[in-house]
């Protein structure tokens, strides 16, 4: 599914949604908003995990990477 076809059915489900659930709703949204910037800024302060992120960016952009295909096992 799209992101955009993701939104219009987010959307649409609020539009019907009775007025009040739309303040748990909301806290919902504010509260995955506010949980997902704060593991943002803990990974992002950890030195180690920004050196291997900066490093499997500069692996992707040399093409120094392996198939999913040639690691994927069969479970």
């Amino acid at each position: 599914m799209g992101t955009v076809n993701t939104k219009n059915r987010i959307l649409n489900t609020i539009n019907a949604m009775p007025l009040e659930k739309l303040d748990a709703v909301l806290a919902f949204l504010e509260d995955l908003q506010r949980s997902s910037e704060d593991e943002t800024a803990m990974l992002m302060s950890d030195p180690g995990f920004v050196r291997d992120y900066q490093e499997a960016k500069e692996d992707i952009r040399t093409g120094n990477t392996v198939s999913l295909k040639s690691i994927r096992r069969d479970v």
